[in-house]
């Protein structure tokens, strides 16, 4: 106890008392992300953080890294916490640093077509931004509303735009990182066309393991002349899958192509009365000059009048995608919601498909399906279901995620994320190279400051030798137990028994 009262004068000293928070509710806040951490976790991670601090400048980020030496607190750098895998969540307390206040849009060059903003504003604030300029983000990632540049990064999102313009990689061109010995690196000059060795691809996806993010350069296009959404409904979703295969087939080159099943639009019905009825429905998005964009959506005319499907009234599309933020309304229908994201071959979606639906039916849950493009080859493959995490075996759909991972891997693809939840799907994801991540790691950070024990390990709450680290292949069998448990005894949340006898 003495030790905290004494990091806590420390924080309060380089912070103020205002940026420093200790309180039972604050720490409550930020013991978990978007994604329901069962309560069984509390058994195995120390999730509330000692403290929480909200830095303001680059500067206060160095001074907190050097106070962790000195505290002996791990620090957890946090966004928004709209994450789902437990990346930006503490697995032994510590202090949890709210990026958040630093939120500046820096500078914006016009001929450049280059932003610098710091790292913890948010995709939206930075799109209203550009646009009320004339410009635009070739890619926003689909937390865009909470999700904050840094975290984006960090988490390696998938994005809406990456089907035309390429990942989110591609589109920022320089971080300002600080590293665990308190130095600050800027990853490459993005006016230096190259010349050293940039290291911002390090970064991207690391999940806050190996520095904290502080600024990013973004690259711009000017704002397209036209955006047209299009909607179409199938008969079946493996009919609307198809018809994402034929749009990569046609050579037409979309801004975003989605497909969601009609147990989405169900969920999206139940909380709100104007949604689209109940459908397999395909979004598709198209930008730029007018006359391509014409041309077009006459491709994806014809190819839906040969798919059988159901062309949508423009208003119905528009306002899809004017909600395309809004993902998971179902949460709002049940008290709990696990999503499960992988990346797999778009000649494979299919198959993806088809196994999630198996898996869902399987584990006795109620969910969802949806997928989209990323590019010509990789589609995302999104399913999530409801599960009751108030209920002694809610935990048990959490096996969902953990199945959906293999069946990706199966498909030649995996599952994005590892954080807290995921750490055993490492070595599958990057094989050889896991040796690599964990040099990395241990060059940069060899104390473990910065998020420690996750990715490349899976630290339990406790510092004793041989239960200090969570095994990959116990978290594996752990998980294999909860969907045993999941298939004899299959639960529903009560609040979303009316939905059921709806059709989901």
């Amino acid at each position: 106890m003495r030790a905290l009262d004494y990091a806590h004068r420390r924080l309060v000293n380089a912070l103020g008392p205002e940026r420093v928070a200790a309180g039972e509710l604050e720490r409550m806040t930020y013991s978990h992300d978007f994604a329901s951490l069962p309560k069984v976790a509390l058994l195995q991670w120390r999730l509330y953080p000692d403290f929480v601090v909200l830095p303001q400048t680059t500067e206060e980020v160095c001074r907190l890294v050097e106070l962790a030496d000195e505290t002996r607190l791990p620090l957890v750098p946090r966004g928004s916490g709209s994450g789902m895998v437990g990346g930006a969540v503490p697995n032994r307390g510590g202090v949890v640093v709210d990026m958040r206040r630093m939120n500046r849009i820096l500078s914006l060059d016009p001929d450049a077509l280059t932003l610098s903003v710091e790292a913890g504003a948010t995709w939206r604030e930075i799109v209203e931004f550009v646009e009320a300029r004339g410009f635009a983000l070739p890619v926003v990632p689909a937390g865009s509303p909470a999700s904050t540049i840094g975290g984006a990064y960090n988490s390696g999102s998938p994005c809406f735009g990456s089907y035309r313009h390429g990942s989110l990689l591609d589109q920022v061109l320089e971080l300002e990182v600080v590293l665990p010995d308190g130095k600050v690196i800027r990853t490459g000059a993005a006016g230096d066309g190259g010349a050293y060795s940039d290291l911002k691809a390090l970064y991207f996806g690391a999940e806050g393991t190996l520095g904290i993010v502080t600024k990013a350069v973004l690259r711009l296009v000017t704002k397209p002349e036209e955006v047209r959404a299009m909607g179409f409904a199938f008969r079946d979703l493996k009919a609307g899958v198809r018809f994402l295969q034929a749009i990569v087939d046609s050579g037409v080159v979309p801004y975003h192509v989605d497909v969601r099943d009609r147990n989405h639009f169900v969920f999206e019905r139940a909380v709100r009365a104007d949604g689209p009825d109940p459908a397999d429905i395909v979004l598709a998005v198209l930008s730029g000059p007018k006359d391509e964009v014409a041309e077009q959506a006459g491709i994806l005319d014809g190819l839906a009048t040969g798919g059988d499907a159901t062309k949508l009234d423009g208003e119905v599309a528009a306002s899809l995608w004017d909600r395309r933020y809004v993902v998971y309304s179902a949460r709002r229908v049940s008290r709990g919601l696990l999503p499960s994201h992988s990346l797999v071959p778009v000649a494979r979606l299919e198959d993806g498909v088809a196994a999630a639906a198996r898996l869902i039916d399987k584990l006795s849950l109620q969910g969802a399906i949806t997928a989209s493009l990323l590019n010509p080859v990789t589609a995302v493959l999104s399913p999530y279901v409801l599960m009751d995490d108030t209920s002694l075996l809610g935990p048990t759909s959490l096996a969902f995620a953990k199945r959906m991972g293999d069946a990706a891997f199966r498909l030649g693809g995996h599952p994005v994320g590892l954080g807290l939840l995921m750490t055993f799907n490492l070595r599958k994801m990057h094989g050889h190279a896991t040796a690599t991540i964990g040099s990395v790691k241990e060059v940069i950070d060899p104390d473990r400051k910065i998020n420690g024990g996750k990715t490349i390990e899976c630290w339990s709450r406790y510092t004793w030798p041989f239960i200090r680290t969570i095994y990959p292949r116990a978290v594996r069998l752990g998980l294999e137990v909860a969907a045993f448990l999941r298939w004899i005894k299959p639960i529903q949340d009560k609040f979303v028994r009316p939905l059921v006898r709806g059709g989901v």
